[in-house]
């Protein structure tokens, strides 16, 4: 890939390449069941991965994608935020002085610099920290923004399902609404300069990922399609995915592309380093590999 260099700002990394910067913000971690995230993978299996605590939970970062590009800046998913109950601090048990605004500051930038929020999908981990606190109650978090949102994930987060009911509050987005900066998209929604916003299914019928395309190359954000280094592997697959052969079907496609295109990946949820490209072991499996900072 043409003129691509790397470079990190404490756990922060960034990539440039094709006239594009990329960086992959640390917003913080947090606690997720490991079962749930591995789903039908026995725990034998994965906790020789990443070991559990003694909840039975392992870590995960909170990487929100910042794109810059010209003289707009587009920030890909948000995490958790600063905002916080006793429950979701219970169960994730994620700290809210660490989110994405902190992480944007050490960037040298302000909620106000942001013109473009994209969601992949709206589950709290992703979403939440795109409203905050303010005087008058909760209000969206980036005020010169506007927020894309696939059209069905809106509509099954307004009317969830039983089973995915948990994963959503409404206070995490019906502020975007009501504050007129919520844009509905379709399958493909392009954001100009070779960036892209794209519906996969699978973790829900709206979950989307985004792709930037340029001379120089093509990076990948697949958000909770592929959200750790593990789930390259096709069968590992989240037991909260709400479609898991969409998913299956979704991955594999996505994922030979990245090795014939040797595209960068940047993950959402991997302690161990969130950019990297896709490569196939000594057994002809999917891994995934560090890009080199040198």
């Amino acid at each position: 890939m043409s003129g691509e260099t790397m470079g990190t700002s404490m756990t922060d990394i960034t990539v440039e390449f094709g006239g594009i910067k990329l960086t992959s913000l640390d917003a913080g971690q947090c606690l997720y069941d490991g079962g749930a995230m591995f789903g039908a993978v026995p725990k034998v299996i994965w906790e020789s991965l990443i070991p559990a605590d003694d909840q039975n939970r392992i870590p995960l970062s909170l990487s929100p994608l910042l794109i810059e590009t010209g003289d707009r800046r587009i920030l890909v998913d948000v995490g958790f935020g600063a905002r916080a109950t006793k429950r979701a601090l219970k169960i994730f048990a994620f700290d809210p002085e660490q989110n994405v605004e902190t992480a944007l500051g050490r960037m040298g930038l302000a909620p106000g610099d942001i013109d473009v929020v994209v969601l992949t999908h709206l589950h709290a981990d992703h979403a939440a920290g795109a409203t905050r606190n303010g005087e008058s109650g909760v209000e969206p978090a980036f005020p010169n923004a506007r927020y894309l949102v696939n059209e069905l994930e809106w509509d099954d987060a307004l009317d969830p399902d039983a089973r995915s009911a948990a994963a959503y509050r409404r206070d995490d987005f019906m502020p975007l609404k009501e504050a007129g900066l919520l844009d509905l998209v379709g399958d493909r929604h392009d954001l100009g300069d070779g960036i892209s916003m794209v519906r996969t299914g699978g973790h829900t019928a709206g979950h989307a990922m985004v792709v930037v395309e340029t001379p120089g190359g093509t990076a990948v954000y697949p958000a909770d399609l592929i959200p750790s280094r593990h789930h390259v592997r096709v069968p590992y697959i989240a037991g909260v995915d709400t479609f898991p052969l969409e998913v299956i079907e979704q991955k594999e496609k996505l994922l030979a592309r990245t090795v014939e295109g040797n595209w960068i990946v940047i993950l959402d949820h991997d302690v161990d380093g969130n950019v990297g490209r896709i490569v196939r072991d000594a057994k002809g499996r999917y891994a995934f590999e560090n890009l080199d900072a040198a």
